[in-house]
């Protein structure tokens, strides 16, 4: 949702408010705008949030394949390396 929509959701869930409280008589209540733009406020805010968290997710998700495509890489490489290199190949038994 880009920022346009956003701001036309907005409004328009502003509006969908504002009718409701002159319909319900709550127009003279105080407080009432202030309560109105907080928990809008908190709405978008946990919107937001939850859209970043998602993404977050998908972001530890990509880093732990990658993680154990490295780990498997590694594995395969030390096997490699033993069966051909003197330094991590296993110690003959010397006859003195």
């Amino acid at each position: 949702m880009n920022k346009q929509t956003k701001t036309q959701a907005h409004q328009q869930n502003n509006a969908v408010i504002t009718t409701d409280i002159k319909e319900n008589g709550l127009a003279d209540a105080p407080l009432t705008r202030y309560f109105q733009i907080h928990f809008q406020h908190i709405h978008d805010n946990a919107r937001n949030v939850q859209a970043e968290l998602t993404q977050l997710k998908q972001h530890v998700a990509d880093l732990n394949v990658k993680l154990d495509q490295l780990t498997a890489m590694l594995i395969s490489q030390q096997t490699i390396g033993n069966l051909s290199s003197p330094y991590f190949s296993t110690p003959k038994n010397k006859e003195h």
